[in-house]
C-alpha cells in the first residue's frame, strides 16, 4: 500500500507541475512586464521603445517597464532576452541593426535559439544628407558625380557596421565610387561633426536631421527608406529615382525569450497588433516621422532572415571587418 501511496503522491505532484504553468499562461499577464532595450536612454531608439511600451501597457493591463542594457549595437540587450525566463515577463525590442551586428562576431542568426519573434511594428525614415558648405549638391545624381570627381570624399554614420555605414558601402559598390567612411560612436557625435563641416555628409534618421535642415545647416539629398518622409514630401526616394538597391529599413520589432509558450506569444502578438493602432502610438509615430504597421510573427521572422542575408552579402563584398 505504501508503494501505491507513494506513486499516487508522485503522480499528483507531476500533474500539479503541469497545471501551474497552464494556469499562469491563462492569467497572463498577472504582473508588470520588463521590456529590454539594447540602446542607451534618450536616443531615437529609446524613444521608440518607450512609446511602444506605453501602448503595450494599455493593451495588456499591466505596466511595461523599459530597462536599457546598451552596448555592442544592441547585442547585449538581445542576449539578455535570450537568457531570460520564458514566461513572458521579460521581452525585448529588436532593431535589425542588432541582428546585422552578429555578422561582425561571426555568429549565425539562428532565431529559434535566440528569441521568439512577436512582430515588427515600425521603421525609422532615413535620408542621405550633406553639409551644403562642404558638398554643394542637391540631388543624388549630382552627389554621385561629385564623388567621382573627388574620390575619397568623407561620409559618416552612427557607427561602424551599422545600417548607415552599410548603406554608404552599398552606394559605393553600385556606382563604383571611392567613399571614405569615418565611424563615430553614435548618431549624435556624427551629426555634430557633419553640421560643423568636419565631415561632408551622412546617412541619418529624418527626425534627428530635421532641426538642422530647417536651419539650413544640412541639406537632404535623397530618402533611402522605402517611403517618403512625411515632413519632406518633395524629397524622392532612391527607389523612385531608379537606385533600386539603395533601400535601408531601420526596423524595430518585439521579441520574447526562446521557447516562450505559444499562448503567451499569441497574447503578446494580439497586444502589439492593437498597440500599433492605438491613439497614443499613432501620435508618437507621427511626431517622430516613423512609419507604423504590424507585421505578424511568421512574416517578421522571414523578413529578419532575408535582411540578415542581404546585409551579410554587402559586408562580404565590401570586405568590412570588425572594428
Amino acid at each position: 500500500m505504501r508503494i501505491f501511496r507513494t506513486l499516487a503522491t508522485t503522480l499528483a505532484l507531476g500533474l500539479a507541475s503541469l497545471t501551474i504553468p497552464a494556469q499562469a499562461q491563462s492569467n497572463y499577464p498577472a504582473k508588470p512586464i520588463k521590456l529590454i532595450s539594447g540602446f542607451a536612454a534618450g536616443g531615437s531608439s529609446d524613444l521608440i521603445t518607450r512609446s511602444i511600451a506605453q501602448a503595450l501597457a494599455e493593451q495588456l493591463g499591466q505596466s511595461v517597464v523599459v530597462e536599457n542594457r546598451g552596448g555592442a549595437a544592441g547585442v547585449i540587450g538581445m542576449d539578455s532576452v535570450t537568457n531570460a525566463p520564458a514566461d513572458g515577463y521579460t521581452i525585448g525590442i529588436l532593431a535589425n541593426t542588432t541582428v546585422n551586428a552578429l555578422h561582425f562576431v561571426g555568429k549565425p542568426l539562428d532565431i529559434s535559439s535566440r528569441f521568439a519573434p512577436i512582430g515588427r511594428f515600425t521603421s525609422s525614415r532615413i535620408m542621405l544628407a550633406v553639409n551644403p558648405k562642404v558638398i554643394n549638391v542637391r540631388t543624388l545624381p549630382e552627389l554621385i558625380e561629385y564623388v567621382r570627381q573627388k574620390p575619397g570624399t568623407e561620409f559618416t554614420s552612427a557607427g561602424h557596421g551599422g545600417l548607415g555605414h552599410l548603406g554608404l558601402e552599398l552606394l559605393a559598390m553600385d556606382q563604383n565610387l571611392k567613399i571614405v567612411h569615418v565611424p563615430y560612436r553614435g548618431a549624435g557625435p556624427a551629426l555634430t561633426d557633419v553640421v560643423a563641416g568636419t565631415v561632408g555628409g551622412m546617412v541619418i534618421e529624418a527626425n534627428a536631421a530635421m532641426p538642422h535642415i530647417q536651419a539650413g545647416r544640412l541639406r537632404p539629398i535623397v530618402t533611402v527608406s522605402t517611403e517618403r518622409i512625411p515632413s519632406l514630401p518633395d524629397l524622392p526616394t532612391a527607389l523612385e529615382q531608379g537606385y533600386k538597391s539603395l533601400q535601408i529599413d531601420s526596423a524595430f520589432g518585439i521579441i520574447a525569450p526562446p521557447r516562450t509558450p505559444q499562448p503567451i506569444v499569441d497574447r503578446l502578438r494580439q497586444a502589439l497588433r492593437l498597440a500599433v493602432n492605438s491613439p497614443s502610438y499613432t501620435e508618437a509615430a507621427k511626431n517622430a516621422g516613423n512609419s507604423r504597421y504590424f507585421q505578424d510573427a511568421p512574416e517578421y521572422r522571414k523578413w529578419l532572415e532575408e535582411d540578415f542575408a542581404r546585409w551579410g552579402n554587402v559586408i562580404e563584398k565590401a570586405n568590412i571587418k570588425r572594428e
